[in-house]
């Protein structure tokens, strides 16, 4: 399933003042949206020109689907950019994902059934708009690709691909292991996706294989608490079938790089088993400095930091 609609009544993205020369004024970065949207492959349904002599409040759900009919598409095909409370009711109704716009002309609009709201265009384009139609429709994100590698999200579906990764005699030495219950690490996988995902962003992701698409590790970016304050940890997870073929290097490069663009934080933590030498090495090589010895969960963690410049 992948975005192929761009509905909106353009009528309501209007931001001329009555004043105004122009009848119709849009913003430069919606302008730069739509004249370049096409190029993906998204149609632009302009929903005003199907009003008729009615009313933007008379459009129904029924009239929305006949429109899109025309176009051949459905609605979990399309994205909503609505300014109205009623553009993103349609949009809601027909389970179409929605960006709400506030546009000053058009005061007392909640615009709470949008997944998103924006004040403005400048940083809107087609990546934007994909991201927010995945995340309606639960297709998880690609954050992160290397030379040969691709990090995204995990989902329910990755669980068989997750449990053979896991099957390695040593690959739960130092890390903990899935639930022996795949309805727990089902229902774990779910509550992560909506925790961590969509509140913060970032989180651990699975790596594949970008030639084979074979799930090769996991790795990312976690938030701990440490002496009161929370900072940025990084893991690392490599099969076995692909360890000592450096992996597991350019995975964490990616990742340092997201961290340093992508989050608010000054510097990024790996917390190590001192018996694990083959990842304090790794951290070494990547620019972390030792800073201290904790204890964790009982555990006597290495911890080592790197200073994101």
């Amino acid at each position: 399933m992948e975005l192929r609609g761009l509905a909106l009544f353009l009528q309501e993205l209007n931001i001329a003042k009555p004043d105004d020369p122009e009848r119709f004024v849009m913003e430069d970065g919606l302008t730069e949206l739509l004249d370049g949207i096409y190029h993906y492959g998204v149609q632009i349904v302009n929903l005003s020109m199907f009003l008729g002599e009615g009313t933007q409040e008379e459009f129904t759900v029924e009239m929305l689907l006949a429109v899109l009919g025309l176009f051949r598409l459905r609605p979990e095909e399309c994205l909503m950019v609505g300014a109205s409370d009623h553009a993103l009711a349609l949009a809601e109704g027909v389970g179409m994902a929605s960006v709400g716009y506030v546009n000053p002309t058009l005061p007392r609009q909640g615009l709470a059934q949008a997944q998103i709201v924006i004040e403005g265009f400048a940083e809107v384009d087609f990546y934007f708009l994909e991201r927010i139609y995945q995340r309606k429709h639960g297709i998880p994100w690609t954050v992160i690709e290397t030379e040969r590698c691709v990090l995204r999200e995990m989902s329910a579906d990755d669980l068989d691909a997750l449990y053979e990764l896991y099957d390695g005699r040593e690959i739960t030495r130092f890390i903990d292991p899935l639930h022996e219950s795949r309805e727990e690490e089902e229902e774990y996988v779910r509550t992560y996706v909506m925790e961590a995902y969509r509140f913060y962003g970032y989180g651990m992701w699975l790596a594949f294989h970008q030639k084979t698409g074979e799930l090769i590790g996991r790795a990312g970016l976690t938030n701990r608490e440490i002496h009161g304050e929370t900072v940025l940890e990084m893991g690392y997870l490599v099969g076995e079938r692909y360890q000592r073929q450096g992996y597991a290097t350019e995975l964490c490069r990616g990742i340092l790089r997201y961290a340093q663009e992508g989050t608010g934080f000054r510097e990024v933590n790996c917390l190590i088993q001192k018996e694990n030498l083959v990842s304090v090495h790794l951290a070494e090589n990547l620019g972390f400095s030792w800073r201290e010895e904790l204890d964790i969960f009982g555990k006597k963690m290495q911890r080592y930091v790197k200073i994101l410049d």
